[in-house]
Formats: structure tokens, C-alpha cells, sequence
């Protein structure tokens, strides 16, 4: 009995310090508690506890702990919030890319349909001159070599000039740190949501995609919380391909912080594009494809990611006006 009296006093005693004094252990008991005891960390505590595990405080066994606690119970608005701070990096370290265009964030694309629409049509913009920033993350976590390598070509200087890419690591280099423990774990945590959410080049608008509605909207709250601009789109598993067979939901964080809620069909561009090519037997083929007129069945896909994608450029100010022509859009290498 003295041992229970005295364990819940020490647990008082750790939940009334500051989070400046908290150790690893002392988060991981808040958010892992089970369903019914589990609570969410303060913005102050999610810095601090995201500050620690990259300043390489947390052992492996207590960051596998707490990434799968935060998985079960999932990030709050302030525990994202918090994440996002800790992984705050100085934007004038990277390449600098000239005015317009956007950012395309393919960070931790599934393994199964990853963001191939989305690149091969950022690939024919950044080839006509429209400026570019792409950020990848470690093939090894999203299982997904195939589309970095092909992302690699497609988005090469000699191929699209005006794109640069930057991989996640040359952003963050401590989370090169936990490549091997992530990869270990073998699912998806809050790393892999925070990755999407970076932009090196702040001034432009930010293209990323996600699977759930909610985390849609608090992926959108904090781009607006950071004074940031972009689309999120509940795409295609997970990345920023348009889904081709229905509606695609995008949240749009606007300039000033308003947020709204886009619904885009390919019916509303007068498009009628295949979904059977996003099957995982049809794109390692799209060089052939791009090779026939029009660039066969990928043509109506590729139209339909470039006119969104002008959209989010700001060249049109709605997306049916940046549908293109096959004679007014060059080919990708």
C-alpha cells in the first residue's frame, strides 16, 4: 500500500514540474496510458518531448514507446503544433528557387500509389519554366524506391530545369538519427505526418497529401498557424494525386489564414481519365505511355494534375482555367 501511496506521489510530483524538467519516461506515461487514462501533451510539452527525442534523449526502447503511443491515440492540434516548432529549420540554409511556382511535398509517399500523377505533372511545369521545390523523404520508410527513382529522373536538371529537390534529411538532419529505429518499427507514426509539412521555400504554397479527413484539417490549421499557404489533398492513398474515379477534397489554406474546403471532380475540366492507372502494373510503363500521342491513357491524368497544380501556382484563379493542351504542354524526358 505505501508502495501504490508512494508511486502516485511521485507521479503528482512529475506532472506539476515544468516540462523544461520533464525526462522522456515522463511523456510517454501521459500519452500511454491506454484509452480511457491517456491525455494530450500541452503545445509545450509536445516541443519539449519532440526536442528531446531529436536531441537523442529518449532511448530506442522509449521512442518506440512513445511514437506507438502517439499512433493509438494520435496527434492532437497542439501535439502536431508542438512537433512542427521542434522541427522548425532556417529556410534561407537551402537552394533558393526563383519566384511563383509552388512546392510539392512527396515525403513519405505509401509504397503502393506514390504521388507518380502528382511528380510526372510537376515534371512537365518545372520543364516549361515554372519554378519547383520538391521534397522527398527516405525511400526505405515509405517502401517506395521505385517512385523516388523515378522522381529523381523525371525531376532531373537536364529534364526540369526549374524544379530542385531536397530530401527531408538535408532539412532535418537529426532525423537521419532515427532512420534505422523507424524503419524497425515498421508503421507509419507522427514523423512521417510532421515530413509532409515541411517547405523549405515558405513563401510559396505548399502541396501535400493525406489520408484522413481530420488530419486533413489539423494539417491545415497549422500551415495557418504558421502564417503558411498551401492545398492538402485527401488524395490518392495518401499523396497528392487527384483521385481520378470521384471527388477530390482539398483544403486550401489561403493567404490572410482563411481556410476552405475545395471539391474537385475531373468532370468539372470536361476529363474523363482511367483510374486503372494507378495500378501497381501500369506505372512503371509511364515512359512508354508518355511516349504515344497525347501520352496515351496518362494524358487526361497528367491534364488534370497540371491544371490543379497551375491553380495552386496562382496562374488561374480556378482549376478548369489551367487546363492545357497536349500542343501547349512539353514532354517529360
Amino acid at each position: 500500500m505505501d508502495t501504490q501511496i508512494a508511486a502516485r506521489d511521485e507521479e503528482k510530483h512529475r506532472e506539476n514540474r515544468g516540462p523544461e524538467n520533464h525526462e522522456p519516461v515522463d511523456y510517454i506515461r501521459k500519452v500511454g496510458k491506454g484509452k480511457t487514462l491517456t491525455r494530450n501533451l500541452s503545445l509545450t510539452e509536445a516541443r519539449e518531448a519532440f526536442s528531446q527525442l531529436f536531441a537523442g534523449r529518449f532511448t530506442p526502447s522509449q521512442t518506440g514507446a512513445f511514437l506507438q503511443a502517439l499512433r493509438i491515440k494520435e496527434l492532437s492540434q497542439e501535439e502536431l503544433d508542438g512537433l512542427m516548432e521542434a522541427l522548425a529549420f532556417p529556410a534561407s540554409n537551402f537552394p533558393d528557387v526563383s519566384s511563383g511556382g509552388f512546392v510539392l511535398n512527396l515525403a513519405s509517399d505509401t509504397s503502393r500509389k506514390g504521388g507518380y500523377a502528382s511528380y510526372l505533372a510537376a515534371a512537365l511545369l518545372a520543364a516549361k519554366g515554372m519554378p519547383v521545390g520538391v521534397v522527398r523523404s527516405d525511400p526505405m520508410l515509405s517502401g517506395n524506391q521505385a517512385s523516388w527513382d523515378e522522381t529523381q529522373r523525371a525531376l532531373s536538371p537536364s529534364s526540369a530545369p526549374a524544379a530542385v529537390v531536397v530530401d527531408v534529411y538535408d532539412l532535418i538532419p537529426a532525423l537521419r538519427n532515427l532512420r534505422q529505429i523507424r524503419q524497425e518499427l515498421g508503421f507509419r507514426s507522427c514523423l512521417h505526418t510532421a515530413e509532409k509539412l515541411l517547405n523549405p521555400w515558405p513563401r510559396k504554397p505548399l502541396v501535400l497529401g493525406i489520408s484522413h479527413r481530420h488530419y486533413a484539417e489539423r494539417l491545415a490549421e497549422n500551415l495557418r498557424r504558421r502564417g503558411l499557404t498551401g492545398k492538402i489533398v485527401l488524395g490518392n492513398h495518401g499523396t497528392p494525386d487527384l483521385v481520378l474515379h470521384k471527388e477530390t477534397e482539398i483544403w486550401e489554406v489561403l493567404p490572410g489564414g482563411d481556410v476552405r474546403v475545395l471539391s474537385l471532380h475531373p468532370g468539372d475540366l470536361g476529363l474523363q481519365p482511367d483510374p486503372t492507372v494507378y495500378s501497381l502494373g501500369f506505372f512503371p510503363k509511364w515512359r512508354e505511355e508518355c511516349a504515344r500521342e497525347g501520352f496515351g491513357v496518362l494524358g487526361p491524368v497528367l491534364l488534370y494534375h497540371v491544371a490543379f497544380l497551375r491553380y495552386v501556382a496562382g496562374e488561374v484563379s480556378e482549376p478548369k482555367e489551367g487546363l492545357l493542351s497536349w500542343s501547349q504542354v512539353s514532354g517529360v524526358a
